[in-house]
């Protein structure tokens, strides 16, 4: 009997907003067991539809920021979602213990912090291992829902999302495609590397100074790998090793179809270049790379003193050409 009611879901079918706005076709979930709360969001109705999770990328951000008598939706605020639940619902799982609903004058920067800082116990839980076990969890509850269609379970993740939704996809086979956006197939850590040799070619760092900086990277590393330093960038030894992994061979190895995008001016993406080198070798056909020629991170464009352009993105191309892909499949 403990194992039939480990976890228990709470459905809310609609929140009500400051200003007595309502959420948009937003449904409301937990799972909850005496370990972890693992709380996200479903943007559709009850029709059976197509599901697509989609794994966000680091940082502790709120699923829904509310302002006044608005809100948005940060993990896929860069694209018209409301014309993908048009066919598919849309999935989006919480930060380990960050909040799903927060308003922006809450935050800083838009990310939740208690007293200046990061939650202790979402610093605790921000690695690899964890997304993957919470996000499994989450499938094998779609897996239970009448308004889903099992044969059409898709997962889309961008940069750190990416990590996650591969790994995601490699545990469950009912995942019937995987996105896999600006994401480092060399490991997190290795844009370090790159970036000293990127500016060491056009001329920002002299070779010598590249050499050096290349040195102490690998010195820090060293020491983040035999745990023996604390925390840098807010992040810990765990999260740092595992985001720091290759994913070549895992992505080259999913049976399920893979769709990549990267913009070419993005220093660690840029290397899933490489992946047709890969995918070939092992007989994978099924695979669609997406370049996103001369823009950044977030499919940026840049302005011609090299500035990004966060006005100029091309989110809806990206995820345009997913929908139209992956219907093919």
């Amino acid at each position: 009997m403990k194992k039939i009611f480990q976890f228990f879901v709470v459905l809310l079918t609609t929140v009500e907003l400051i200003g007595a706005q309502n959420y948009e076709n937003i449904s409301f979930y937990s799972l909850k067991s005496k370990a972890d709360t693992i709380d996200f969001i479903k943007i559709g109705t009850e029709e059976t539809k197509p599901t697509l999770i989609f794994c966000q990328g680091s940082l502790p951000i709120p699923l829904i920021v509310t302002e006044q008598t608005n809100y948005f939706i940060p993990a896929v605020n860069n694209f018209d979602y409301r014309k993908l639940v048009e066919k598919w619902h849309v999935v989006i799982i919480s930060m380990p213990n960050i909040p799903v609903v927060a308003g922006k004058s809450e935050l800083m920067d838009y990310r939740y912090c208690v007293d200046g800082k990061f939650p202790q116990k979402y610093i605790e839980n921000n690695y690899l291992e964890k997304y993957v076990e919470r996000g499994n969890k989450v499938v094998d509850f779609l897996k239970k829902q009448k308004w889903v269609d099992k044969k059409k379970i898709y997962i889309i993740g961008h940069s750190q999302g990416a990590h996650v939704a591969k790994e995601m996809a490699k545990e469950n086979k009912i995942i019937a495609a995987v996105g896999y956006l600006s994401g480092n197939v060399l490991g997190r850590f290795s844009q370090y590397i790159l970036q000293c040799r990127f500016d060491e070619q056009k001329g920002m760092l002299s070779s010598q100074e590249a050499q050096s900086n290349i040195e102490k990277n690998i010195e820090w590393w060293t020491a983040v790998c035999q745990e023996s330093v604390s925390l840098k960038n807010g992040d810990t030894n765990r999260t740092w090793k595992s985001f720091g992994k290759e994913n070549i061979n895992t992505i080259a190895k999913l049976k399920q179809p893979v769709y990549v995008a990267y913009g070419t001016k993005d220093t660690g993406p840029v290397m899933c270049d490489l992946l047709p080198i890969y995918f070939e070798l092992e007989g994978k056909t099924n695979y669609k790379l997406y370049p996103v020629v001369g823009c950044g991170h977030n499919f940026q464009e840049f302005s011609v003193d090299g500035e990004p352009d966060y006005d100029k993105m091309h989110w809806q191309d990206v995820m345009d050409e997913f929908v139209r892909w992956v219907e093919l499949q």
